[in-house]
C-alpha cells in the first residue's frame, strides 16, 4: 500500500525498552535470590538478600550501557 508507513522502528525500540526492563528485573531478582541462599546457608537474616539486590541493580545497569548505551566510538575495536 503506497500510503502506509512503516511502524518497523517504533515497535523495535519498545522491544529494547522491554529488554531494557526485563535485564534489570533479572538482576536484581537472580543476584537477590543468590543472596537470599547465601543468607540461608550461613545462618543470617536478611543481611545478603540487599547486598545482593543491589550488585544485581549494578550488574544490570552496566549490562545495560554496555549493550544499548555506548556510542560506536566508545566500544573497543
Amino acid at each position: 500500500m503506497a500510503g502506509r508507513t512503516d511502524r518497523g522502528g517504533s515497535w523495535a525500540a519498545a522491544g529494547e525498552a522491554w529488554a531494557v526492563i526485563g535485564t534489570l528485573a533479572a538482576g536484581i531478582v537472580t543476584w537477590g535470590a543468590i543472596g537470599y541462599l547465601v543468607d540461608r546457608l550461613a545462618g543470617f537474616r536478611w543481611l545478603f538478600l540487599p547486598i545482593g539486590m543491589v550488585i544485581g541493580v549494578a550488574a544490570a545497569i552496566y549490562l545495560v550501557y554496555v549493550r544499548y548505551g555506548r556510542d560506536d566510538h566508545d566500544r573497543p575495536t
